[in-house]
């Protein structure tokens, strides 16, 4: 039963791909789909999304600032029933939408093998270098299917996620969970809440799911933090940014642990409530 976490987001063979970000994509996402919402259309960039008005309400940030134009920012709180119900969603942002972009990306390289030409060993993930990512495709939505299954995680879907995982894994799928991290670089609150999931599903499998160090490290920080989410997104360093710009309550919203059972998933070019 292999599992990997992926710190900052590289491309991993796998079966099942999990992408985290706490602050804000995937929690919104959870909720946008709780509340009614039809799809999620995630774009790579403000073009991308914009090719969509008319057809769907426009979602996303730059620099934590709804793109002007858009129907909603990046909050959480925005995506109320009354505002998504019964409404495709296009959506671009800064990490979040760029974790699965690159992804994606690893649709140009055979499904398990590197840029040199390896091959996975049977039974274990192969993390292959990050390509260079591709321009996306010229369809509005950007993404291509992938031939794995693609979830988006985030603590206010955690045991969603976790009871999702660990009945992939019971049938020997290969795993890999992707941080979408801050500007390519390595972000606390989704590596703390991809530990989360390890510690979980360790729990339920016991010695018989097999990590990587990643993975190993990002239980060490779940740990430390546990469900103190006040501390973890204060001492993060998006979670501080967000809170000097005036989004202090979407900490709340992101932290609301199992706050809605939807499991959003990559289907037919978009996500949909799984």
């Amino acid at each position: 039963m292999p599992l990997s976490v992926l710190l900052t987001p590289l491309p991993s063979a796998c079966d099942v791909a999990v992408v985290i970000d706490v602050l804000r994509f995937t929690t919104g996402a959870a909720y946008a789909l709780a509340n009614g919402a039809r799809s999620i259309v995630p774009c790579a960039t403000l073009d991308d999304a914009q090719a969509h008005a008319g057809q769907a309400l426009l979602a996303g940030e730059r620099n934590a600032v709804r793109p002007e134009g858009f129907d909603l920012g990046n909050s959480p709180l925005e995506f109320t029933r009354a505002a998504v119900q019964g409404r495709d969603i296009a959506w671009t942002t800064t990490n979040g939408t760029r974790a699965l972009a690159i992804l994606m990306a690893r649709q140009a390289a055979p499904e398990r093998a590197g840029a040199g030409g390896g091959t996975a060993a049977p039974g274990n993930p192969l993390l292959v270098p990050p390509p260079v990512p591709r321009p996306f495709a010229s369809t509005p939505s950007s993404f291509r299917p992938n031939s794995c299954d693609l979830l988006l995680a985030s603590y206010v879907n955690l045991t969603a996620i976790v009871s999702r995982l660990e009945r992939r894994l019971r049938e020997d799928a290969v795993v890999a969970i992707a941080c979408s991290g801050r500007e390519g670089g390595f972000a606390l609150e989704d590596s703390a809440c991809a530990g989360a999931l390890v510690h979980r599903l360790r729990a339920a499998l016991g010695d018989r799911l097999t990590m990587n160090d990643d993975a190993r490290a990002s239980a060490c920080i779940d740990e430390a933090y546990g469900e103190d989410f006040a501390r973890l997104f204060r001492d993060a360093q998006h979670g501080r940014f967000l809170r000097d710009h005036g989004f202090g309550a979407d900490l709340d919203a992101c932290g609301a642990l199992d706050a809605v059972q939807v499991v959003p998933r990559w289907h037919d070019g978009r996500f949909v409530a799984g």
